[in-house]
C-alpha cells in the first residue's frame, strides 16, 4: 500500500512546519498571493475542468517515449481487448468458431458466440482508440482525461470553487499514474458515469438546474453499462433522493428517455452475444465454466463445469470460502486502504476523514456522499472479490468526503494558532513533492507498476516468441500451446483476435495428435508448431 509514502509526506510537512517558523513575513506573503491566484483561477470552473483534463491527456503523452503504451498482462485485459477488436470490426460478438475447442481461454466465451464475458462499456472507449488512433489504449488514455475533467466538474456542484479545484487535485494521481490509465482493467469510463450521476445529482436537488437531468441519465446508463451492480448500487439511491426532492416531469423525461435508451442497448448487446436480451455474458460464462459465484451469499453452483486446462476452481473456492468466515472482517478493510490509496494517491488525505467523520456524517453538504460510500462499503461485504475499480462509480463521492474534511481541518485552531491552516497548506505541497520524486523514480528506472507486472508475465515472451517466428519464417503459423507440467493453473498463452482466421499467429490448444489433425486440415496453407512452456520457451515444428 506504500506505506512509506505517507511517511515521507508526514515527514516532509513536519520540515515545512519548521520553516515556517523562520521564514520572513515576505514569504508568506508571496504564498498567500500565490495561493489567492489559485482561488481566482478555480473561479474560471469550464477552464479548470478542460485544463485538468488536457493536464493529463499531455502529461501522459510526453512520457510516452520513456513510458510506453501499457502491455496487457492479466485475463481481464484481453478479453476487453478482444471486446474492443469485435466492436471496431462493427460487431458486438463474433460468430462461434467451428473448431472452437481449440481457442478456449480465460474470460472469454466461445459458445453461442465468440466474446467477451464483460458489459460494453469499456471496450466501446478501446475500440474508439483502435479505429481513431490505432491502438486500444488511446481509448483508456482519452477516457483518464475526462475523468479528471469529470471530476472536477461533479465536485463544483458540491462545494466552492476553490476547494472543488483542491479535491480534482487529489484525484489527479488516480487518473494519471494508477492501473486505470495505465492498463486496459478499466475503472475511468465507469467513474466518468458516477461523476455525472453525483455532479447533476446535486445541481438539481440544490440549485434546481433541471437541464442536468439529461447528464444524469447519460452518466447512469455509463455506469450500468460498465458494472452493473456497483453501478446500480449508485443510481438506485440517487433516484430515490431525486425522486424525494424533485418529481416534474422536466426532471424525469430526460432520465427516462436515456435509461431506455441505454437499458435497450444492454438487451440487444446481451441478445447478439447470449442469444438473450436478459442473459448477461457474464453470467453464460460462470454457467460454462465456474463453479463459484460473484456473490459470498450465493451458494457454489452444483451443475457441472468443464474447467478444461484453465481451472481457476482452487483459488476462486479459497477466495469464496475467506469471504464466508471471520477473514472478510480483515480482509476487506484491508481491500479498502489499498482502494482508498489508489483514489487518494497517499494515504494521509485518510488521516482528516476518519478525524471528522461525525462531521461528515451530519452536515447536510455531504451526507448524501456519505449515504453513498456507506452504501458501496455495504455491499462490498458481499462479493467474493473486491478491487479497487469496483467503487468506480463512487469516485467522486470519496473526492467529496476528502476536501470536506480537509475544511474542517483548515477551522481547527489550538491555543491561539491556526495549525489546521498551515496542514491545509502544507499537505498538498507535501503530496506533490512525493508523488512527482516516487513516480520520476519508477518512470526512470522502467518500474512502474505496469511494466513490473509486464515484465514477470509471460505474456511478454508471447510476443517476442511471434515476433521471432514471424521474422525467421514470414508467413501464417499456428502453435499448439501444452498446459502439461506447468506449475499453476493460471498460466494463459492462448489469446487470439476477434478475426481468428486472419492471424498471421493462432495459438491453440493442443488437444492430442487425433484431434489436431482436423485442425491442420482446416488451415492446410499454414505451418504448425508445438509449445510446452513447461519445459522450454522454444518452438519445435510439429
Amino acid at each position: 500500500m506504500r506505506v512509506h509514502q505517507l511517511v515521507y509526506c508526514v515527514f516532509l510537512i513536519g520540515i515545512f512546519g519548521l520553516v515556517a517558523t523562520a521564514v520572513p513575513p515576505r514569504w508568506a506573503n508571496v504564498w498567500q498571493r500565490f495561493v489567492r491566484g489559485l482561488s481566482r483561477l478555480a473561479r474560471r470552473k469550464t477552464l479548470c475542468c478542460i485544463g485538468l483534463g488536457v493536464l493529463v491527456l499531455v502529461v501522459r503523452a510526453a512520457l510516452l517515449p520513456i513510458w510506453p503504451i501499457p502491455t496487457p498482462t492479466i485475463y481481464d485485459e484481453f478479453s476487453y481487448l478482444l471486446q474492443a477488436d469485435t466492436l471496431a470490426h462493427g460487431r458486438l460478438a463474433n460468430p462461434a468458431h467451428p473448431l472452437w475447442r481449440f481457442f478456449e481461454s480465460t474470460y472469454i466465451l466461445q459458445q453461442p458466440t465468440y466474446a467477451s464475458r464483460f458489459p460494453p462499456a469499456q471496450g466501446l472507449v478501446m475500440a474508439f482508440g483502435q479505429v481513431i488512433f490505432g491502438h486500444p489504449w488511446f481509448g483508456v488514455w482519452l477516457s483518464a482525461g475526462f475523468l479528471a475533467a469529470a471530476l472536477c466538474w461533479a465536485l463544483q456542484g458540491w462545494l466552492p470553487p476553490g476547494w472543488a479545484l483542491f479535491g480534482a487535485f487529489i484525484g489527479l494521481n488516480l487518473c494519471l499514474f494508477s492501473y486505470w490509465m495505465n492498463s486496459y482493467w478499466g475503472g475511468a469510463v465507469t467513474a466518468i458515469g458516477g461523476a455525472l450521476v453525483t455532479g447533476a445529482w446535486v445541481r438539481i436537488t440544490r440549485t434546481k438546474r433541471l437541464r442536468y437531468a439529461w447528464l444524469f441519465g447519460i452518466g447512469a446508463v455509463m455506469v450500468v453499462l460498465a458494472r452493473p451492480f456497483e453501478g446500480l448500487l449508485l443510481v438506485a439511491p440517487a433516484l430515490i433522493a431525486l425522486g424525494m426532492a424533485n418529481g416534474t416531469v422536466r426532471v424525469w423525461l430526460p432520465i427516462v428517455l436515456t435509461g431506455v435508451a441505454g437499458a435497450s442497448w444492454l438487451a440487444y448487446d446481451n441478445y447478439r452475444v447470449t442469444g438473450h436480451p436478459l442473459r448477461l455474458p457474464y453470467r453464460e460464462y460462470y454457467e460454462q465454466y465456474e463453479i463459484v459465484p460473484p456473490f459470498s451469499v450465493m451458494p457454489i453452483f452444483t451443475t457441472p463445469r468443464t474447467f478444461r486446462h484453465f481451472d481457476l476452481e482452487s483459488r476462486a473456492r479459497e477466495t469464496y470460502e475467506r469471504a464466508r468466515s471471520w477473514h472478510l472482517f480483515v480482509d476487506r478493510p484491508l481491500d479498502w486502504l489499498t482502494l482508498l490509496r489508489f483514489y487518494y494517491g497517499n494515504l494521509v488525505w485518510l488521516l482528516p476523514v476518519v478525524v471528522f467523520t461525525p462531521f461528515l456524517w451530519r452536515s447536510r453538504t455531504t451526507r448524501f456522499a456519505a449515504i453513498l460510500v456507506t452504501v458501496v462499503g455495504a455491499a462490498s461485504l458481499i462479493e467474493v472479490w473486491w478491487y479497487p475499480h469496483y467503487a468506480a462509480p463512487f469516485t467522486a463521492a470519496l473526492l467529496i468526503l476528502v476536501t470536506q474534511s480537509m475544511r474542517y481541518l483548515r477551522q481547527w485552531k489550538y491555543r491561539g494558532r491556526e495549525p489546521g491552516r498551515f496542514l491545509v497548506n502544507a499537505m498538498p505541497v507535501g503530496v506533490l513533492l512525493v508523488m512527482v520524486a516516487s513516480e520520476t523514480q519508477a518512470i526512470a528506472t522502467h518500474r512502474t507498476a505496469d511494466q513490473i507486472q509486464a515484465n514477470n508475465a509471460q505474456v511478454t515472451q508471447k510476443e517476442s516468441i511471434e515476433k521471432q517466428l514471424l521474422k525467421k519464417a514470414p508467413g501464417q503459423h499456428i502453435i499448439f500451446v501444452s498446459y502439461a507440467g506447468l506449475p499453476s493453473p493460471h498460466e494463459e498463452w492462448i489469446y487470439n483476435p476477434a478475426d481468428i482466421d486472419a492471424a498471421p499467429v493462432i495459438w491453440a490448444l493442443d488437444l492430442g495428435q487425433d484431434e489436431n489433425k482436423r485442425l491442420r486440415r482446416s488451415y492446410a496453407g499454414r505451418s504448425f508448431w508445438r509449445f510446452k512452456p513447461a519445459e522450454s520457451m522454444n518452438l519445435t515444428p510439429y
